[in-house]
């Protein structure tokens, strides 16, 4: 297929891994509903197949998306090949070789890509995007590994913790795409937004989530107490950028709404951790139903929006799509403690897969009006 591509055509990223993303996370969630019944892929009724696939897959194809930029479409067929083969593999057999080979070579190519370009940042707080990235295209292969050797245990630890990573991911992309825009609608009106980056309280987000991560495994309580200040600071970061100014910005208020899911779920992981608690999976899906799935919801409409050069505030659906997405967490999370946990289960469902659905749309609608207005401008 390579061959249908010539050189020198380039691509951007976000083209393809956007709509592939949300074609991914319309299915996944629902198949791994009628997994845990016996009539979905057997790969995705554990908790942690569905965990892995949420993280490393549909996650992975967000960052790949948003980083990777232009490149030769030959070029960008090798990534979104070995990204689906990745994808089937690990709904067949999570435990096969193929499954580990193409997990590994996917996030090969995306280290291999970014790594070194995002090296020659000056300031060291943007370096850390690097060991960051390298650190979850790692433990993508360790933990594909351990499920194939059948270390259970450091499968399912390894799985757990690398939430941490995401999240810290979403601190730091999330204030960089929140906090100019937020300014620029200051400008606007006519103000300054003085508390902008805040690179002192970024350097704390970095310093305790990485700390966190790291003394996991042998201090579990400071490890909580590191997230519930993390998710402090994330809430203190966000209170500090003034979005009740910016409510003419629908587009803002619900890019504020996923990075205030992000504060709330850190805050709740760290009491988790903190106290013994059961309800792990409650704060974890906090931050990868309510925060991730806020934040990529509006991040991928807000690029694809920008690259053909339309405002994000004058699409309506991105409200929509925030509210029901929000929907989803509440549900997922509630489920925890009901008695009617299989009925939220599947409103949670539902919700997630009608947002993803809806950003979709306005994907699709986007491409199709850019290749008419080519096609036009052609005769």
């Amino acid at each position: 297929m390579l061959q249908w591509f010539p050189d020198e055509t380039k691509t951007h990223a976000h083209q393809w891994f956007f709509p592939a993303a949300c074609v991914y996370a319309v299915l996944m969630v629902p198949l791994a509903m009628l997994a845990r019944h016996g009539y979905g892929p057997g790969a995705l009724a554990a908790p942690t197949g569905h965990a892995f696939e949420m993280l490393f897959g549909f996650a992975l194809a967000l960052i790949a998306g948003y980083l990777l930029g232009p490149m030769p479409a030959r070029r960008l067929a090798l990534f979104i090949v070995t990204w689906l083969l990745a994808r089937l593999m690990g709904l067949i057999d999570p435990a096969n070789w193929l499954t580990l080979v193409s997990n590994a070579a996917f996030v090969t190519l995306l280290a291999r890509h970014l790594l070194p370009r995002l090296w020659v940042a000056k300031k060291w707080r943007n370096r850390t995007l690097v060991p960051l990235l390298g650190l979850i295209c790692a433990i993508t292969i360790a933990i594909t590994l351990m499920n194939q050797l059948d270390y259970r245990w450091l499968h399912r630890f390894l799985l757990d913790e690398s939430v941490q990573l995401f999240a810290l991911l979403m601190l730091f992309m999330g204030g960089r795409m929140l906090a100019p825009a937020v300014a620029g609608e200051f400008y606007r009106q006519g103000m300054e937004l003085e508390a902008r980056v805040q690179p002192h309280i970024e350097a704390g987000l970095i310093v305790t989530v990485t700390a966190a991560f790291v003394l996991a495994p042998v201090a579990t309580s400071v490890s909580g107490v590191l997230l519930i200040m993390s998710g402090i600071l994330a809430a203190t970061r966000l209170f500090r950028w003034q979005l009740w100014h910016c409510l003419a910005r629908p587009d803002l208020i619900c890019l504020g709404l996923g990075y205030g899911w992000l504060a709330l779920g850190l805050m709740l992981l760290g009491w988790v951790k903190l106290s013994g608690g059961d309800y792990f999976s409650t704060a974890v899906h906090a931050i990868t139903v309510g925060a991730l799935g806020t934040l990529a919801a509006n991040v991928m409409v807000r690029v694809t929006l920008l690259h053909v050069k339309q405002y994000p505030s004058r699409i309506p659906q991105i409200v929509v799509m925030t509210g029901i997405m929000s929907i989803a967490a509440l549900m997922r999370m509630d489920a925890d403690f009901s008695a009617h946990r299989e009925i939220l289960l599947a409103i949670a469902a539902v919700a997630w897969s009608t947002s993803f659905l809806l950003v979709l749309f306005v994907l699709l609608d986007c491409q199709t009006n850019t290749l008419q207005h080519k096609s036009v401008k052609q005769q």
